[in-house]
């Protein structure tokens, strides 16, 4: 987790959701996500850094799965404003 988020990391989340990642990248997909399974796997994993963008729509994909959970959203989201 960085000074720009608060929540759980993207990796804690998808490991709680307990969803597969091509399952991931689908609900990724559907909330305007444009990149590849692979690669989405590799930012959640921490192999590479997404910029700001790309962390908030994979924690949106983990956040509504929550929702429809009825749970809470606990996967943090980065705040472009704040310079880390």
């Amino acid at each position: 987790m960085t000074s720009t988020e608060s929540g759980m990391s993207l990796q804690d989340g998808m490991r709680l959701s307990g969803m597969s990642y091509p399952e991931l990248w689908l609900r990724h997909i559907s909330v305007s996500g444009t990149i590849g399974e692979l690669e989405l796997e590799a930012y959640v994993l921490g192999l590479l850094v997404p910029d700001d963008h790309q962390h908030n729509l994979i924690a949106q994909a983990l956040n509504e799965y929550f929702i429809e959970l009825g749970q809470d959203h606990p996967v943090g989201y980065r705040d472009p404003a704040v310079a880390e």
